[in-house]
């Protein structure tokens, strides 16, 4: 049994969540989705503003999806199993103030729901103007940034030419698994490109490719390679640490040693996301943080004379460098 696509869209408060909804709902033809809409309060608004005549459109409006994780929740995506025949795929649109980490969480530590949902992206739609004084005042922008997959700079006709470049820079270097696309609602979004990509995805090929491109533009912007034995980038207080590491992980003590880190400074670490070289296995064991709780997902088989070398990235807010470096070399075995 095939396990129905999830994607997650994700943004801040006015950042044009919506308006892209349409275009992706609108853009394949002989598709049907399944739209879940979290409103906060009781007089939903967003799904008269949502363009299909025959899409299913579910509302939660018994409180932010992230805060609450409600029964009625689980005993959606319960109904919608049996229901499965008739739709392709299941959108979820939060709320402005959502914390993506929370909302994606049933999909990645629930074996249950894993057998039947499978979440293949999470998008965050960030307002050109707003997005940077938002990343300083608020703290769920910096979640839906460091958790996204991708993102989406939008509404870029509100801001001086030259400026959607340097900022996509300051998103890459938040969150640098992250593919970033330009685009606005009445010029278009580059859909076809953003539906390819997946979760999977962030392996060499996500190193590799581009991770910036300018809506209805051929031209690429290279990134420069992550393989290094760490990076660390600051924006104001949000930090991203990168690691690399020649040698095989004890999973184990790995398991271990980030379940007290991410106990302890739950509040602090916004993602963990990390492929990594294990002892003993000949798959890539993909590791990444959901809130204050670890998911590990067995990847795709090393490639035959590959060299292999575990990636793993940090953000959250004032992260400091040696506490993790020491944490992550205590878990290596040497060869």
């Amino acid at each position: 049994m095939k396990a129905k696509p999830v994607t997650v869209i994700t943004g801040f408060l006015g950042a044009g969540k919506t308006s892209f909804l349409n275009q992706y709902i609108s853009f394949r033809e002989n598709w049907k989705p399944v739209i879940v809409e979290n409103e906060f309060g009781e007089q939903g608004i967003d799904p008269d503003l949502i363009v299909s005549s025959d899409t299913d459109i579910f509302e939660l409006n018994s409180g932010c999806i992230c805060c609450s994780l409600s029964e009625n929740f689980y005993d959606l995506l319960n109904s919608l199993q049996s229901r499965r025949d008739e739709f392709d795929e299941l959108i979820i649109e939060t709320t402005g103030i959502a914390d993506p980490s929370a909302v994606v969480q049933p999909f990645l530590i629930s074996p249950q729901i894993e057998k039947y949902y499978k979440l293949e992206r999470v998008i965050c739609i960030a307002d050109a103007h707003l997005i940077e004084s938002q990343l300083e005042e608020t703290a769920e922008a910096r979640k839906q940034i460091s958790f996204a997959d991708i993102i989406v700079i939008n509404k870029c006709d509100t801001v001086r030419e030259g400026y959607v470049y340097p900022l996509s820079e300051t998103l890459k270097n938040i969150n640098p698994y992250a593919t970033i696309f330009s685009g606005q609602n009445d010029t278009g979004y580059p859909l076809v490109k953003i539906n390819q990509l997946t979760r999977a995805d962030f392996d060499e090929k996500a190193v590799n490719r581009p991770k910036f491109q300018w809506a209805g533009s051929p031209k690429f912007f290279k990134p420069g390679s992550l393989l290094v034995s760490h990076k660390e980038h600051h924006h104001h207080d949000i930090t991203s640490l990168s690691f690399t590491f020649d040698q095989p992980f004890d999973i184990v003590s790995f398991e271990q040693r980030l379940f007290v880190f991410l106990n302890f400074q739950s509040a602090h670490i916004y993602r963990v996301k990390g492929l990594l070289w294990v002892q003993g296995t000949p798959h890539k064991v993909v590791v990444q943080s959901v809130v204050n709780r670890m998911a590990v997902s067995e990847g795709k088989l090393w490639e035959p004379g590959a060299p292999r070398i575990s990636r793993i990235v940090f953000i959250g807010r004032n992260l400091r460098y040696e506490p993790f470096r020491k944490m992550l070399e205590q878990c290596l075995i040497n060869k």
